[in-house]
Parts: structure tokens; C-alpha cells; sequence
């Protein structure tokens, strides 16, 4: 089969979100989002930096920051990923800043039945009091 033999619609109109790369765009903000998950720190990412993890993804260098742009006005899903995108106050670099996870959110309170909350140590302490106790264990 020849390529002139396949049916050609000028009116098919193409999904601007898809031709605008949203999906790479989204695929890419759930992973960075997730990576920071559980670590306290402000989920942000350099929006060349950005940019550039999406034109390795799909292959070609399509999206850009106008793309980025238009993304978070008009996507929902996008916008429920992007808190904001704004210059860094010190080095004046634009950072896309992503939404914490819920795990992540500090109005959230882990606590038990009865109200209390519980209280978290840190990993250091952890392996510290592991190997105190394994030293006591060898004497």
C-alpha cells in the first residue's frame, strides 16, 4: 500500500494538548512529584531543566516554555500538578514549583484513634541505637 492511498481529512482537527506534548508534561511533574515525596523539601524543578527531561522523552525538541506555558492555563491536570512557576528571589532562575503530595502536606495530621499524634525519629537515630545495641550485644 502506497502513502497516497490512505484517507487524508483536512478538517480532523488536532488536540492541541496532544500536539503540545501534556502528556510527556504530565508523565514527567508525576515523576519529579513523586521523587520528593516523603523528603520535606519544597518540591521544585529549573524549568529549562524541565523542558529539556520533556524533548528527551519524546524524542525531538518541540516543547518549550511558551508550551509550558499555555499548558498550566489551560490543562486541568496540569495545573493540579503546578503549584506555580515563578523566578527564584536570590538567583532571579525560574523554578516550576509542583504541588506537595499528600503525604507531603504539613496541615495533614498523622495521629492515632485517640487524637495523638505520632511522633517520627529520625533515621540517624535509628541506625545509631541499631548499632549501639549490636557494639553492647558483641561485649
Amino acid at each position: 500500500m502506497r502513502l497516497n492511498e490512505f484517507v487524508y481529512d483536512e478538517d480532523i482537527v488536532e488536540d492541541e494538548a496532544e500536539a503540545r506534548g501534556d502528556i510527556d508534561l504530565i508523565t514527567t511533574l508525576e515523576f519529579l512529584r513523586n521523587q520528593s515525596a516523603g523528603k520535606h523539601l519544597v518540591p521544585r524543578v529549573r524549568v529549562d531543566s524541565l523542558i529539556n527531561m520533556i524533548n528527551m522523552h519524546n524524542g525531538n525538541e518541540t516543547f518549550s516554555n511558551p508550551s509550558l506555558m499555555n499548558a498550566f492555563k489551560s490543562n486541568e491536570v496540569v495545573k493540579n500538578l503546578i503549584a506555580d512557576i515563578k523566578d527564584d528571589e536570590s538567583t532571579g532562575i525560574k523554578y516550576v514549583y509542583l504541588q506537595p503530595t499528600e503525604s507531603d502536606d504539613p496541615d495533614q495530621i498523622d495521629g492515632s484513634a485517640d487524637g495523638a499524634t505520632a511522633v517520627k525519629t529520625e533515621p540517624e537515630k535509628v541506625v545509631s541505637s541499631m548499632a549501639n545495641k549490636a557494639i553492647a550485644n558483641r561485649s
